[in-house]
Order: C-alpha cells, then sequence, then structure tokens
C-alpha cells in the first residue's frame, strides 16, 4: 500500500467506508421491510381468523351451511384471502370455500383451545378453535371470565382461513429491488465523488512532477500554476523559485564555463608546445638509451674480448706440468677473471632488466638437480671458512617443475654466495620446501630460504638491501666486495617468475632471505629410477656437523635404510664390534668430517681398523680438498665430498654394500646422432675472429681436439675459405670490422645447396640483445657466448658434427684409471678372527722375530700368484691343481700368524676334498682373506711391527 499512488489512495479511502456503510444500510432496511410484510400478512391472518371464529359461533353450534357459506364469501373478498374451511367439533370439514380441495386436517395439529398457524410454500393456514359464548351480563363485562368460561366447554368446531403469499413475495421482490437500486446509486454517487476528490489532489501532483521532469530536461524557464490550494500554492511558489535560481546559476555556470573553455584553449596550446618539447626530450632520451645500451653492448664485447683471451689461455696454461708456484698465479688470474666476468654480466643482467628485455624460459627441470649443482658450485668458497653448507629440500617438494631453470638457479647462486660471504663461522642452510598446491590448475606454490649464522642486518640495512647498488657494507674499507646488484637482480627475477621475496635478519644473530616460486608441474614426471635397492640396509653415522647429518639421514630413511647415529668415534667402533658379535653387522659406516680432522691420526686408525680388522666398507665424506692426496681418502673404501648430492651418495653406497657400478658411473654415454661430413675423417671447422687472441684460443682448442681446424681474421677472409672448400662447422664471430658476421652467414647461406647446409655457430659477448631468437632469425644455428669454454666447444663440435673430439688418450688414462679400482665385496656382518697377530708369528718361529718377519714376507709374496691361480683354476674346474695350491698356501699359513687366512685356508682345503656343496662360498672366504691380509700389508708398516716386537726382548 506504500507504493500505491495519490488517486488510489483517495479512491480507497472514499470508497470503502462509503460501499460499507451503504451495504449495511441497504440490507437493514431490506431486512425490516421484508419483515414487516411478513408480520403484516401474520396479523392480518390472525385477525381474520378469530373474526369468522366469532361469527361462525353460531353457524357451528346449529350447523347452518348457509350461514357459514355466506360468511365465507364475504370474507373471501378480502385481500391475501385464498381459502376458508369450517371444521366440525370432530375434527371433519364441513365447508370450504375457495380454490383448491383442501384435505381434511388431521386432528393432531387442531388444538382445542389456542389457535394454530401452518405455513406452506405459498400460503399460510390460520386455524382458531370456536367456543360457545356465555351470554350473561356479568361475563359479557368481564372479558377473562368470559374466556375461562370458554375454556371449560369443547370447542364447535374450528374455521381455517388460508392467505397467500403471492402479495407478499411481490413486495419482498420490490423491497430488494429498490435496496439494490439504493446502494448502487449511492455507490456511483461515492465513486464520482472519490473522482472528483482525486483529481482535485492528482492533478496538481502531476502538473508538478511534469514541471520538476522539465527542469531535469534542463528547461528551466518553466513554470507551475495549480489554484488547487494554499498548500500546493506554496509548493508552486518554491518550485518557480527554485526553477528561476536554478536559470540563474545556469547563466552564471555557462558564462564560467565559457571563460574556462577559453582558458583550457590557451592551457591546451602551452600543453601542445609542451608535449611536442617533451617529444623531442624523449626522443632524445631514448636515442641516449640506446646509445647507453649500444654503450654496454659495445663495452660488453670489448672487456668479454680480451678476457675471454685470458680464462681460455689460463686453462690452457693449467693443463700443462707447471711448478706449484707458476700453478697458484695462474689459479689467482683465473680466479680474478671470473670476478670480472661476473661483474661485467651483473651489470648487463641489470641493463637488461632495466630496459625490459628480460625474456623468462618455459622449460621442465628439476629443482633438487639445481640445488645441488649450486651447492657444489659454492662449496669451496664455504668450506675455505670452515662452514657448514647444507641443501634440505623437504620429500613433499616437487621434483619435476616448470620455469627458467637458469634464472632460479641465478637467484639460488646470487643468496647463498651472498650468505657465505657475511658469514665467518656456523653453517649456512637452504631449505625448499611445499607452501600451497593448486590442484586445479596444476601448479605449486615452494619456498627456498637461505639461512645463515652470519653477522646479521640492521633495520636500516634491511631497507634498502634490495635497492640496485646498494650494499649491506658501504664503507672504505669493502671487506666483502661486489657490485651490490646481486640482490636487486634476484629481486626483480623473482618478481618476473611471479613470485617473492624477503628477508629476516636480526644483528649479529644471522639471516634469512627467502623467496617463493609459483611453477606449474611438469607433466613428464619424474625419469630417474626409484631407488630402492638399499631399502632394509643398516648404516651406521659419525658426523661432526650437526644440520649436515640431519640431511644426510633424511636422505638415507627416504631410501629405506635404518641409521643408527653415533657421537664419537669410539662409540662407533664399539656398536660395530658388538654388532658383529651379534652376527648383525652394519652394511657400512660413513664418517663425516671437519677441515681441521683430516690429517687427525685418530680418524686414520679409526677408517683402518673398520676397513682391515672389522672388514666394514667406510664411506668418508669431507669438506673440499685441495688435492685428494690424504691419509683417510685412501684408507677409506668411499669418498665423497659435502656437501652430499642425492646420486652421487646413492652411487657410492650402492657400490660399497653390494659392489655394483651404477649406470650412472659405469653407462657408456648416449650415442648422438652423427651428422654427415664432407669427409670420411674428422670434420673441417673454420673459426673466424678478428681479436688475433681469440682465434688463436680457439685454433688452440680445437687443435688439442686434434681437428683439422682453419682460422680467418675477417669476413672476407671466411668468405674466401668457404667458397674454396665445404667446411662442416663455422664459428663466427658476430662484431667485425667491414664485413661482420652476420652478413658473412648471409652470403655463406647463399652459396649452401641443397645437399650441404653449412652450421654455423656465433660467437659473441654482446649480451643485451634477445640472442637466441633473433640469431636464429638471420642464419645461425646455435650460439656460444665469450668467454669461450672448452667443454662447450666439445659439446658442440659433438653434436653438429657427430664426432666425438675427447682426446683417446685421456679416454684411455680415465678408463684405466677406473678399471684400476679394486673391486669392493661387502661388508662382513659377524664377528670374524684377526687378520694378522703378529705376537703368534714370533711364537710359530720359535720367538725369533727375524725369522717371522721372513716366513711372512714369503707369505706375501705368495699371496698375489695364489689369488690368480687359485680364481684360474676354479674357472676350468681343475681339482688335482686346486687342491694342491691350497695345500701349499695353508701349509705356509701354519708358520704365520694369519688366524683369518689360516681357518678359510683349512675349511676350503677340508671342503675340496670331500666335495662340499659350499666349496664356492669357502672359496670366496678364502679369496676375501687373502685380499684384507693384502690391503693389511699395504695400509701397515709390518716390519716396523716384527722390528718392535724383536727389539722388546732385549731391552728387558
Amino acid at each position: 500500500m506504500r507504493r500505491w499512488g495519490i488517486r488510489k489512495k483517495v479512491l480507497v479511502v472514499t470508497l470503502v467506508p462509503t460501499l460499507l456503510t451503504t451495504l449495511l444500510l441497504g440490507l437493514f432496511f431490506t431486512y425490516s421491510w421484508v419483515n414487516n410484510i411478513e408480520n403484516l400478512l401474520k396479523d392480518r391472518g390472525e385477525s381474520l381468523s378469530r373474526q369468522l371464529a366469532a361469527g361462525s359461533e353460531y353457524g357451528l353450534f346449529t350447523a347452518n351451511r348457509s350461514l357459514l357459506s355466506s360468511l365465507s364469501n364475504a370474507l373471501l373478498e378480502e385481500q391475501d384471502v385464498r381459502s376458508i374451511t369450517f371444521y366440525g367439533s370432530d375434527g371433519q370439514r364441513m365447508l370450504h370455500t375457495g380454490p383448491g380441495s383442501a384435505e381434511t386436517v388431521a386432528m393432531a395439529p387442531l388444538e382445542p383451545n389456542q389457535p394454530v398457524r401452518v405455513t406452506h410454500d405459498s400460503s399460510t393456514r390460520f386455524v382458531t378453535p370456536v367456543h360457545l359464548q356465555d351470554l350473561m351480563i356479568e361475563t359479557m363485562l368481564d372479558p377473562d371470565a368470559r374466556q375461562s368460561a370458554a375454556k371449560r366447554h369443547a370447542p364447535l368446531g374450528w374455521v381455517a382461513v388460508e392467505m397467500s403469499h403471492v402479495r407478499t413475495e411481490k413486495e419482498t421482490y420490490k423491497a430488494l429491488l429498490i435496496s439494490l437500486l439504493l446502494v448502487i446509486g449511492g455507490v456511483l454517487l461515492s465513486l464520482a465523488i472519490a473522482l472528483r476528490l482525486s483529481r482535485a489532489f492528482t492533478d496538481p501532483v502531476f502538473q508538478l512532477n511534469e514541471a520538476v521532469a522539465k527542469l531535469k530536461e534542463g528547461k528551466l524557464d518553466t513554470r507551475v500554476y495549480t489554484s488547487a490550494g494554499p498548500e500546493f500554492e506554496q509548493l508552486e511558489s518554491g518550485l518557480n523559485d527554485m526553477a528561476s535560481e536554478l536559470s540563474k546559476a545556469q547563466a552564471e555556470m555557462q558564462q564560467n564555463i565559457d571563460q574556462a573553455t577559453e582558458d583550457l584553449r590557451e592551457t591546451l596550446e602551452t600543453i601542445e608546445i609542451q608535449n611536442i618539447e617533451l617529444d623531442f626530450a624523449r626522443k632524445e632520451a631514448l636515442e641516449a638509451s640506446r646509445i647507453k645500451s649500444e654503450f654496454l653492448a659495445n663495452m660488453s664485447h670489448e672487456i668479454r674480448t680480451p678476457l675471454n683471451g685470458i680464462i681460455g689461455f689460463t686453462e690452457l696454461l693449467l693443463k700443462s706440468p707447471l711448478p706449484r708456484q707458476q700453478r697458484d698465479h695462474l689459479n689467482t688470474i683465473r680466479k680474478s677473471s671470473e670476478i670480472l666476468l661476473t661483474i661485467i654480466n651483473d651489470i648487463l643482467d641489470f641493463s637488461k632488466i632495466e630496459a625490459g628485455k628480460l625474456i623468462l624460459d618455459r622449460v621442465p627441470f628439476q629443482l633438487r638437480d639445481i640445488v645441488e649443482e649450486v651447492m657444489v658450485m659454492l662449496a669451496p668458497a664455504a668450506h675455505a671458512k670452515n662452514l657448514d653448507l647444507v641443501p634440505l629440500v623437504y620429500n613433499d617438494v616437487p621434483d619435476n617443475i616448470m620455469g627458467d631453470p637458469l634464472r632460479v638457479k641465478q637467484v639460488i647462486t646470487n643468496l647463498v654466495n651472498n650468505a657465505i660471504k657475511f658469514t665467518q663461522t656456523g653453517e649456512v642452510v637452504l631449505r625448499a620446501s611445499l607452501e600451497d598446491e593448486d590442484t586445479e590448475h596444476n601448479r605449486v606454490t615452494l619456498r627456498l630460504s637461505i639461512t645463515d649464522s652470519g653477522v646479521g642486518l640492521s633495520r636500516a640495512q634491511q631497507q634498502s638491501l634490495f635497492n640496485a647498488f646498494s650494499q649491506a657494507d658501504a664503507s672504505t674499507a669493502r671487506q666483502y666486495g661486489g657490485t651490490g646488484l646481486g640482490l636487486a637482480i634476484s629481486k626483480r627475477l623473482v618478481e618476473e617468475m611471479g613470485g617473492k621475496i624477503g628477508l629476516e635478519s636480526e644483528l649479529g644473530k644471522g639471516s634469512t632471505f627467502w623467496f617463493t616460486l609459483t611453477p606449474e608441474l611438469s607433466s613428464t614426471g619424474d625419469s630417474s629410477s626409484p631407488k630402492e635397492a638399499l631399502r632394509g640396509e643398516k648404516i651406521i653415522y659419525l658426523e661432526h656437523q650437526k644440520t649436515t647429518g640431519l640431511a644426510v639421514e633424511h636422505l638415507l630413511r627416504d631410501w629405506g635404510v635404518a641409521v643408527e647415529r653415533v657421537a664419537s668415534p669410539g662409540a662407533l667402533q664399539e656398536q660395530i664390534e658388538e654388532a658383529q658379535r651379534r652376527q648383525e653387522g652394519y652394511a657400512g659406516a660413513i664418517i663425516g668430517i671437519t677441515r681441521h680432522l683430516l690429517n687427525s691420526s685418530q680418524y686414520c686408525n679409526l677408517v683402518r681398523s673398520l676397513e682391515v680388522e672389522r672388514d666394514c666398507r667406510t664411506l668418508l665424506l669431507t669438506p673440499t680438498l685441495e688435492t685428494h692426496d690424504t691419509p683417510l681418502s685412501g684408507l677409506a673404501s668411499g669418498h665423497l665430498t659435502k656437501p652430499v648430492c642425492r646420486d652421487a651418495l646413492y652411487d657410492e653406497l650402492l657400490l660399497l654394500i653390494h659392489g655394483i657400478q651404477s649406470g650412472n658411473r659405469s653407462a657408456p654415454e648416449a650415442a648422438l646422432p652423427l651428422r654427415q661430413n664432407s669427409g670420411s675423417g674428422t670434420p673441417r671447422i673454420l673459426a673466424v675472429d678478428d681479436n688475433e687472441a681469440n682465434l688463436k684460443l680457439v685454433m688452440t682448442l680445437l687443435n688439442d681436439c686434434r681437428l683439422e681446424a682453419e682460422g680467418a681474421s675477417s669476413g672476407f677472409e671466411a668468405l674466401t675459405k668457404v667458397r674454396q672448400k665445404a667446411f662442416d662447422l663455422v664459428f663466427m664471430d658476430l662484431q667485425m670490422p667491414g664485413m661482420d658476421g652476420v652478413e658473412t652467414t648471409a652470403r655463406i647461406r647463399d652459396l649452401d645447396s641443397g645437399s650441404h647446409h653449412t652450421p654455423i655457430i656465433a660467437l659473441t659477448a654482446h649480451a643485451l640483445a634477445d640472442e637466441q631468437e633473433r640469431l636464429a632469425q638471420q642464419g645461425f644455428d646455435g650460439y656460444m657466448p665469450k668467454p669461450i669454454s672448452s667443454s662447450q666447444l666439445v659439446e658442440l663440435i659433438r653434436e653438429y658434427t657427430g664426432y666425438d673430439c675427447t682426446n683417446s688418450a685421456d679416454r684411455f688414462r680415465i678408463s684405466e684409471v677406473r678399471d684400476t679400482r679394486r673391486t669392493l665385496r661387502p661388508s662382513n656382518r659377524r664377528m670374524q678372527q684377526d687378520c694378522v697377530s703378529v705376537e703368534e708369528s714370533i711364537q710359530l718361529a720359535a720367538g725369533k722375530a727375524d725369522l717371522a718377519e721372513e716366513l711372512f714376507s714369503m707369505l706375501l709374496e705368495q699371496l698375489h700368484t695364489d689369488i690368480d691361480r687359485i680364481q684360474a683354476l676354479w674357472q676350468t674346474g681343475d681339482n688335482e691343481p686346486l687342491l694342491e695350491c691350497v695345500h701349499k698356501l695353508h701349509g705356509a699359513t701354519r708358520y704365520c700368524g694369519v688366524p683369518e687366512l689360516r681357518t678359510a685356508a683349512n675349511r676350503f682345503e677340508t671342503a675340496l676334498k670331500c666335495e662340499a656343496p659350499d666349496r664356492e662360498l669357502l672359496k670366496d672366504q678364502l679369496i676375501a682373506a687373502m685380499e684384507r691380509l693384502q690391503i693389511w700389508s699395504e695400509q701397515t708398516d709390518w716390519q716396523q711391527l716384527f722390528r718392535e716386537q724383536q727389539r722388546q726382548p732385549e731391552t728387558t
């Protein structure tokens, strides 16, 4: 009802009460009228019946029908009287006058003392009893006495007067019709009045609304006059005044707009002039930026070109035999050159980012491999400061993701390198964890954090640390060095990859740098084979660096290896002896030591005891060593440097525990598809560079690979040589005077035929342009940046010519070194006899130490020949010569203190004689005992032991 209009509300308010009142009055008057008509009919009927009863008293008493007939005929003349009937005292009809043949009235409804009214559909019959009247004077004067006297006698009969309903019904219908007309008339009158009143209210309102709408349309000259009363007159006056004020305000506003438009026109002219000036300034700035970019590119080329020669020839010199002092000087030159190259790369990367020309790759890669590469690369710097460098990649982190591995590696390298740089003692730990996983979009959120125990950062340093050319140590002392671009580049790279970067630090308590990545998961899946070969093995582990021990332990447990940690060398040795005594020895022992323990005699004795006396294979984990010629690395069966890589650790344990050479070690490299070269021998290669040092370096590298190589110092010379003969591969410098590398390549492409395509590799230090895509469009097949890496050069030659230019002599030496590595047997899980007992040897030699030493020496000289002979005879199945050889060896052991070898020879000789089924197992035990004795003799100064035993009796 709130949304109803005024007209509707007026109509409702006016009509509803009027309509209800009219209906109620109509109903009331109609009911009263109809009731009066019925009461009138009743009263007339009763009156006529009483009159007839009084007049018919004599006639009924005398049974005079004529008298009764005359009475009835006279009464029929009355209005609404339909018929008259006389009944005797017995209730039988005596006379009936009027229409219809009235039936005899039953005695039941006839009352002797009071009248009866019988109603039918079309008439009402009034029956009155007739009594004999007492004509005495006293009774005539007293009606009550007359009535009581009459009641004392039986009635003479009854008279019935039938009144018709026809006229009554007509009057009733007439009354209803009149009431209906009155109601309708009243409603119509109320409607007319309501409409008139609603118009009186709504028409002015509509006029006001129309005026407001016109004002809204901007017709401010609109005025309204409704003449509808004082209230509307006030509203009209207010609206007209408002319109007048609006008209004035519009005129003033238009004037102001005209003035503002004029001012704006003048301002636009000024701005247009300024825009022209800014456009000129912008062009000058772009030109200056282009010149700066070209300057950076040219400077990159100019700096990298001599740097290429310095690094390249330094590496060549390091491969040649040199005195130690000169080798140290060359290493210093190489490290300084690499630092200079890093600074140049930082500046150029920052220039790329600022110019918006940084393009990120999107290829599948393995995050754990990237982390391990960075750790291995930075491990020497950390270990030089006695820092514990540890990667912790949690198990739920997916390994195969999509992204730019080079840029991810660059960010990790920057952060880890900074942590190492600003940490003097303690550790640097890299943690990679899974923060969120979006299965709907096949995307994850990874968090990588680098925590150090270094100097920490203040709040002021933290606020400006990610700014370009900003450093935590900006003092003139320059203790830590660097360009101040590493963190700025890392921040921009992380943001470009859709992640965030930040730090948490407290001065003096270390720092934690973190960044997030949101890569998609790679659909290629994990291509690495499952590491199940070590499941169920038991290894004992001694580690002095807590975090490294935690990382290695997690790796081993992930492979299903049961790991038991010990805290000291004594505990390690005791637990191994106890386990072997229970016939439940360990599959191997891992010993992790720090730099200051590398030459520890305690650990040398521990490793020697485990390898020789306990026959337990030992894996040594050490920091990065400057040389591998350390006592410990020579004693242990295996040796790895920290931080430990997954595959290397698994392969080494697989070799130590099961004696299995992993496919990663021994499998030959996959054959690459060979490309057809111009001849049947080595491929012909052309090197083009205008810098004499760089050309000489490339030629030297190619000649070291024993390739047929030619050089050209300009594009014209290169084009001449290509016209003379076909080359299988061309290394082309880009920036050359006269004809540059791009033009030379285009002309060489014109010389190519359908059957021969010359692969051309671009050599450039120009690092600002989008090299790969642009060079591919210019006809180049590949790209190699300066400084030139010999390994990358060899790989490119192999890829584009199919020729493996690895030096055959080097391959022979490498394979020879690998082949000479002794075959390892698994650790002994049981308690065994001593390998050598010097005291027993002297006792068997009648207490003569010199004789015991001679006998022991003769046994050792015989061992090498006997091992080969026993194995050869076993393979051929010659039992008699084999039994003779073992019997001879057994006899020799009877005169020397070698309990283990003596027992093994005795058991194998007995098995040969009895042809026992476990002969092969006993043969392997005999060979193992002989090998252990050989190893003991090589690692022990046994002559000194015999001589000390000889001197002891003399001193006593």
